[in-house]
């Protein structure tokens, strides 16, 4: 025959199970893991880290580009029909060319130099920890602008542009 527990008993037993299971286990999760970084290097990583993103160029190389375009010629060129007899095949070095510059062009596509993107987010950091303002964009130091003067297919216009805006 089996006796059942006190209701008092069966009430304590179900509040104690549930503390149990509301208080964080004490593990690797929650271990001492150092010193926490305070909240404005925090803030400032993230800013380093935008501003690093925006002025870091993306994308492919032109010289990685122009090798592989000359290296698809000369095997295009070798490789393909040669109708004259000259052991060349222009339209094959066409071919060759377009699909080796398209291929590392592709390649290419959103690449970022490791080295400047690092040196960038290090100048930011410093400048947001110093509490100077960033370093300025590329865009913000280059911005042209032009004037259209004049009136109907006569007109003149002008441009102007700053130095180090390469």
């Amino acid at each position: 025959m089996r006796k059942a527990f006190p209701r008092g008993l069966r009430a304590a037993t179900l509040v104690l199970a549930a503390l149990a299971f509301a208080t964080p286990a004490a593990g690797p999760a929650g271990a001492d893991s150092g010193p926490e970084p305070a909240p404005a290097e925090e803030a400032c990583a993230r800013v380093a880290a935008r501003h690093a993103d925006e002025v870091t160029p993306r994308g492919p190389d032109g010289d990685e580009v122009a090798a592989a375009a000359i290296e698809g010629a000369v095997i295009g060129g070798l490789g393909g029909r040669d109708r004259r007899g000259t052991g060349w095949s222009a339209g094959g070095a066409e071919r060759g060319a377009r699909l080796g510059g398209g291929l590392a062009a592709l390649d290419g596509i959103d690449r970022v130099d490791p080295a400047r993107w690092q040196a960038a987010f290090d100048r930011g950091f410093a400048a947001c920890m110093a509490g100077a303002p960033l370093p300025s964009t590329l865009r913000e130091r280059c911005r042209s602008g032009g004037a259209v003067t004049g009136s109907g297919h006569g007109g003149r216009y002008g441009a102007s542009s700053r130095r180090d805006c390469r």
